[in-house]
């Protein structure tokens, strides 16, 4: 597990509108999410939530 780094108020503004400082959304890349790996865990709400490369080349989020 990573350590978090602690955010400033801007950056609660930033997540809870999912929008950054010029209004736009925040882009990430999935090679940057996945990190080399076929598949990550996200926690949303204490629930865990599977992103999936498929062989095809495809995401898929499963609960």
């Amino acid at each position: 597990m990573l350590p978090r780094k602690p955010r400033d108020a801007a950056g609660d503004a930033e997540q809870a509108t999912g929008e950054g400082r010029t209004g736009e959304p925040r882009v990430v890349r999935s090679d940057d999410l996945l990190g080399g790996c076929r598949q990550v865990v996200i926690v949303h709400n204490d629930e865990q939530y599977v992103l999936r490369l498929t062989r095809q080349g495809k995401l898929i989020l499963n609960k």
